[in-house]
């Protein structure tokens, strides 16, 4: 397998099931069939689903940080990957990281969901790259051409952002909307002019001989940061399972800053074996800072969601202030 079908298949695999699951939770939505879980507590089970692209719970569970830590406080963890089931969101009670979109889809479906970490911010680990042979050396002179990009995602909300800094709209281009595998392929042969794009498309696509980079989120004081979630009802009932799960990411986070060679092989064979210097620049592009929630997390998640209303994604009006956050 060649580094291109590499990038693919690894990264394709969490894009198109988030994208997946999310089409499927509007249809349950729509026909009202997504109630609340309900589980016994006396089974002492948790259950965690996350994405092959979660690094700090895929080093986590390879450094075995995850496992001990819960079973001492007498939960046994039940691990499961995010799927195409849409019911499967709202049946777990903690998820794995999800972009910094990602909440302005899911959150009013599932309004049992709370945020109880952010990693953060790594504007740096997204942007837009333009074919050298084009012409394009600046977000203006994206004016009149191809870009893709996948509708809906931070990868999105920057491609909004990049060209409201230069007076420009959605409308002045001729945006494609496909996934990042059909993207890079696009891309590649020619078919588009730019791509907006994340990681571990972007530093693929960076390194690419044919690629300019015409600027990533910090040209528009982007945070791009990523969010933790748990089912709000469940760490209610069990508050420590949430300073477990922050001491967990904590920790891992410390462990990648502190070895990031040992975490690039990690990651490396996980995501079938990706070339070492793509995953090195993912994880350069990152932070790991973990914290708590705050407002400012909000005012984020309102902005995205009014960039959406304006371009007719979202209903307009909702409000994320509401959104509940575990301080």
């Amino acid at each position: 397998m060649d580094e291109q079908q590499r990038a693919t298949s690894m990264s394709d695999m969490p894009v198109i099931k988030r994208r997946s699951f999310l089409s499927g939770a509007t249809a349950l939505a729509l026909t009202g069939t997504c109630s609340p879980r309900a589980r016994a507590a006396s089974d002492r089970e948790l259950t965690v689903s996350y994405q092959q692209s979660s690094i700090l719970f895929q080093v986590a569970r390879a450094n075995n940080l995850i496992n001990p830590r819960l079973e001492k406080i007498g939960f046994s963890p039940v691990w499961s990957i995010l799927s195409t089931s849409a019911a499967q969101i709202g049946q777990v009670d903690y998820v794995s990281d999800v972009a910094e979109a990602v909440p302005v889809v899911v959150l009013p479906l599932f309004p049992s969901l709370a945020i109880y970490a952010v990693e953060g911010p790594s504007p740096s680990a997204l942007g837009i790259v333009a074919r050298k042979d084009r012409g394009i050396t600046s977000f203006s002179d994206l004016r009149g051409r191809r870009v893709a990009v996948g509708k809906t995602g931070s990868a999105f909300d920057f491609l909004v952002q990049a060209l409201a800094s230069v007076n420009l709209k959605l409308s002045d281009i001729h945006p494609i909307y496909v996934p990042e595998s059909a993207c890079l392929q696009a891309f590649r042969t020619g078919a588009i002019d730019a791509w907006a794009t994340f990681d571990p498309f972007f530093s693929f696509a960076t390194a690419l001989p044919e690629a300019h980079l015409l600027g990533d989120g910090s040209a528009v004081k982007m945070r791009y940061n990523r969010y933790y979630l748990a089912d709000s009802a469940f760490v209610q009932a069990h508050p420590e399972t949430v300073t477990t799960f922050r001491s967990v990411l904590n920790d891992a986070a410390a462990w990648v800053r502190d070895n990031k060679s040992a975490a690039a092989s990690l990651l490396s064979r996980q995501w079938e074996n990706m070339s070492i210097d793509t995953v090195t620049s993912v994880l350069q592009h990152r932070t790991f800072s973990i914290r708590s929630p705050d407002a400012s997390d909000l005012d984020t998640l309102q902005a995205i969601n009014d960039r959406y209303a304006a371009q007719g994604l979202v209903p307009p009006g909702r409000d994320f202030k509401a959104t509940k956050i575990i301080a």
